[in-house]
């Protein structure tokens, strides 16, 4: 990962209250993680766009700050819940967490479009002009 990407002291800013010693010890980890898993999805091909020269404008900022959503969401939610609930005398209070601060996936599917190569986007909605055409791209044409 690019020195200075993303700090501990980054997150320390964004974050809503003042970091635990524990927090402050697991970040850099979280960090490397974030970063790792971005560089395993094979469809945003990070290392080669990267790696140009000159490298693609605005994508390590983008990186950046797609890395730094993710680890505020881990900060929010270190234990994964999807909900809780918890007892005071006879009343009891139950909370679902917001889909975004769910465990499993480090990152959002729109965080990851956002980073994804110009042209990527998924045909499978895609009309083709072309539908109908001979090879040729002429019409056919009919004698009425």
């Amino acid at each position: 990962m690019p020195v200075g990407l993303v700090t501990v002291e980054d997150v320390r800013d964004r974050f809503y209250r003042a970091l635990t010693p524990d927090e402050e010890r697991v970040i850099p980890a979280w960090i490397a993680d974030a970063w790792d898993e971005l560089l395993d999805i094979p469809s945003l091909a990070l290392e080669s766009r990267l790696s140009l020269v000159p490298p693609e404008a605005g994508l390590l900022e983008r990186v950046g700050r797609t890395i730094r959503a993710a680890v505020l969401r881990r900060l929010q939610n270190p234990q994964g819940r999807r909900q809780y609930s918890y007892t005071v005398d006879d009343a009891t209070v139950s909370e679902t967490l917001a889909s975004e601060t769910l465990s499993g996936a480090w990152f959002t599917d729109e965080e990851l479009d956002r980073l994804s190569p110009a042209g990527a986007a998924s045909s499978a909605f895609s009309i083709r002009v072309d539908a109908g055409l001979p090879a040729g791209g002429v019409p056919w044409t009919f004698p009425y």
